[in-house]
């Protein structure tokens, strides 16, 4: 079963590096069906079907998987770098409840699987699975959407196993919060009856509780998988947390084909792979096996078929440290994440940009919130415009994407408030740098001349894919000087598609 997963989600992985369309992305999923015994020629597999709704109104499902003319579930599809959003599940919740279905799938950046349990206001998420070769459960997706294996009732009793699951580790979450938010209490409340037990006949409970009272207990989640470092008292033996970090070093964790442990240095931007970290033992691309194989053998242990890390191992970039763990080719600035799930690329040092070894002291109090609210009246502003036809929807990210007319190439517009500043950067992507960027960078004084600024060129040198970046620093907590900085991206988001729309299209 994991062989044909393998079989059926590799075209998908090599439609993501090349961020396909999305109707090439639906083609080559209606392909893969085919792996899994689905036929378009039985109509098993309906293309974009035209349904009516009522007397007047009509829907237009992406895929409907249909057996002996009975639907059986339906596939909203969306691009393989698509952000998923609240409306696209609503769409697909509309279509399983007008066609009766109890499972829905979306395909878009993973694939993720839905269920309407019966008397829920909204379908509900039992399923989730990351668009990977090593992806651990893509044997069970294929045994269970098979068409030799499927029947809706395996489907129902699976999703009903996977809701009871979820509310377990729902209720036990909720013990781990309770834990968390007052550790204090809960912990000395247990301990003193077991040092009156074991210290009872020399010291009375006052002062075995005088003693506790002059001590610090706290709980924290391990979801992170970051240690911290403990002292124990030699009089009681309890541990005492004394957890300690460096303004200029952040905690880190790498889940995605390992389970490391790093710590990330702002001021140098270098990241430490601790001691204790699993590694990928497997190789996934060939063009990093020969250098990969040596760190392996340098650095790790083999323990119980586990690549096991034996020394702190320091490498000059989270991308360098990324690959060396997952074994392939990976962007480390989005793979490793603080202990607050944060991705590195919040801490990321842009040249061009004043950048302290920190966050900035004055930070927007809700980021979500107010990047959803920058990016909408951004969108709105560029529109007003007409300088550029098509733009996508905003979302609450520090980033937003507008297309030039060439794949893998695109502006990617940025507001970063965790550092206050915005900025304007041509990205190019790691598959079409070698053809583009020397194009470019041989008319580097033309452009610039054109931009009617200087922007840098390359801020990133060790990374695979380039950028061309203006950055303009603000205070972003500051409603006069965001509005500023708003029409600033505009004015320098016209310019840059003006200047680069045409430059690609002509190369």
């Amino acid at each position: 079963m994991q062989e044909t997963w393998k079989r059926f989600v590799y075209p998908l992985i090599e439609d993501r590096k090349q961020d396909v369309e999305e109707d090439v992305y639906h083609r080559h999923i209606e392909n893969q069906l085919m792996l899994l015994g689905w036929e378009p020629w039985k109509g098993e597999i309906i293309h974009k079907q035209s349904l009516r709704i009522g007397n007047r109104n009509r829907m237009e499902p992406d895929i409907l998987i249909s057996r002996d003319g009975e639907c059986q579930f339906v596939i909203e599809v969306k691009r393989p770098c698509n952000t998923q959003t609240k409306e696209e599940i609503t769409q697909l919740e509309s279509y399983m409840r007008q066609l009766r279905l109890d499972v829905g799938i979306y395909v878009g950046e993973h694939i993720e699987m839905f269920y309407d349990k019966p008397n829920t206001s909204h379908v509900v998420s039992v399923f989730k699975l990351a668009i990977d070769l090593e992806e651990k459960r893509g044997a069970r997706f294929v045994e269970l959407f098979s068409k030799d294996g499927f029947s809706k009732e395996s489907i129902v009793d699976f999703c009903e196993e996977r809701i009871q699951e979820i509310q377990r580790q729902n209720s036990l979450n909720e013990i781990k919060e309770s834990l968390i938010a007052d550790g204090q209490t809960q912990i000395t409340e247990s301990l003193c009856p077991y040092l009156m037990d074991k210290y009872g006949h020399a010291f009375s409970e006052e002062e075995i509780k005088g003693m506790l009272a002059q001590l610090h207990f706290s709980v924290s989640a391990n979801d992170s998988r970051i240690p911290h470092t403990a002292s124990i008292p030699k009089t009681t033996q309890v541990p005492v947390e004394t957890t300690v970090q460096s303004e200029n070093v952040i905690k880190c964790y790498l889940s995605r084909n390992a389970n490391a442990l790093g710590l990330f240095n702002i001021s140098n931007q270098s990241l430490t792979v601790l001691k204790g970290s699993e590694v990928n033992p497997k190789h996934l691309t060939a063009t990093v096996k020969k250098k990969r194989a040596k760190q392996l053998d340098d650095y790790t242990v083999l323990q119980s078929d586990k690549r096991i890390v034996k020394k702190d191992v320091v490498f000059d970039s989270p991308s360098g440290a990324a690959v060396f763990c997952v074994g392939g080719s990976s962007n480390g600035w989005d793979t490793w994440k603080d202990d607050k799930g944060r991705k590195l690329s919040e801490y990321r040092v842009n040249a061009g940009v004043k950048s302290e070894a920190r966050f900035d002291d004055k930070r927007v109090a809700d980021p979500r919130k107010f990047q959803l609210e920058f990016w909408t009246r951004f969108k709105n502003k560029l529109e007003a415009t007409g300088e550029i036809p098509t733009l996508q929807t905003p979302q609450p990210h520090n980033w937003y994407d507008v297309r030039i007319g060439r794949s893998n190439i695109l502006l990617n517009i940025v507001c970063n408030t965790q550092k206050n500043f915005v900025g304007v950067k041509l990205y190019i992507r790691k598959p079409v740098v070698e053809k583009y960027f020397p194009v470019l960078l041989a008319k580097k004084n033309d452009i610039n001349l054109a931009l009617g600024s200087e922007p840098k060129w390359d801020a990133n040198p060790s990374a695979q894919d380039k950028t061309i970046a203006l950055f303009h620093q603000m205070d972003l907590t500051d409603p006069q000087k965001a509005e500023e900085a708003l029409d600033w991206l505009i004015q320098q988001t016209i310019i840059f598609y003006n200047v680069f729309s045409k430059e690609v299209k002509g190369m």
